[in-house]
């Protein structure tokens, strides 16, 4: 039979355990509410830096088509530009653009020298912002490639063999203005497109020797005489 000390206690712990039970949903919905608004915070943040880099972005992209367009001039044989990696093996006994004449020679050359003339459009010359020798069928006008132009500088090659060359005897071929031509075509060329290859040194008999071989970055000259 229970004391009366047993009824004291009871409802004092019954009320305890009512107020446990009270407090814990309370407890649980102040935890909640404070996840909530640290995911609401956290949420925001990352909005707020998507925006931004966003933002960046977009700058980032006009200011480099910005630059492209104050850098790049417009040409036609633009989708033809490649870059590769080659190997540079200067001084090789098997170049067939250089040594005494021969038919390999100048065949090398009139290959590499194909397609010297080139069509171009009403509208891709406008965009040129020239003006040139319209073809006969109305089909375009003629123009030609800087680096097309360089390479015709092979006179300097023929001119140091005038026996196997006559033809181009008393031409402007050999002729000394067309040298100082060739030569500031090419220093302009040079100074256009710089190498910036870095080259080596070494000995060789007592002297030092310029090293040109070794890996550079080249275009593909294939693709644009395609």
């Amino acid at each position: 039979m229970a004391s009366i000390e047993d009824g004291k206690k009871r409802p004092f712990l019954g009320d305890e355990e009512g107020d446990h039970e009270a407090i814990a949903p309370a407890q649980r919905s102040k935890t909640h509410r404070v996840l909530f608004i640290l995911q609401i915070a956290f949420l925001a943040v990352n909005l707020a830096l998507l925006f931004w880099n966003s933002h960046l972005a977009q700058n980032f992209n006009r200011c480099e088509m910005k630059d492209n367009a104050s850098t790049n001039t417009y040409t036609p044989a633009r989708s033809a530009l490649q870059y590769t990696v080659e190997e540079i093996h200067a001084g090789s006994d098997h170049n067939p653009f250089s040594g005494p004449p021969r038919p390999e020679v100048d065949q090398a050359w009139s290959q590499l020298l194909r397609g010297g003339i080139i069509k171009i459009s009403e509208d891709e010359l406008r965009r040129l912002n020239k003006t040139s020798i319209p073809l006969q069928d109305g089909s375009g006008y003629i123009g030609y490639l800087e680096s097309i132009h360089m390479l015709h500088c092979k006179r300097i090659y023929q001119s140091q063999y005038p026996e196997q060359y006559p033809e181009l005897q008393g031409t402007d071929a050999f002729a000394p203005g067309h040298w100082d031509h060739c030569l500031e075509v090419l220093r302009q060329g040079i100074i256009c497109n710089a190498d910036i290859t870095v080259n080596t040194y070494y000995w060789k008999d007592g002297e030092i020797q310029g090293n040109r071989t070794g890996a550079r970055t080249c275009t593909n000259w294939e693709r644009i005489s395609e």
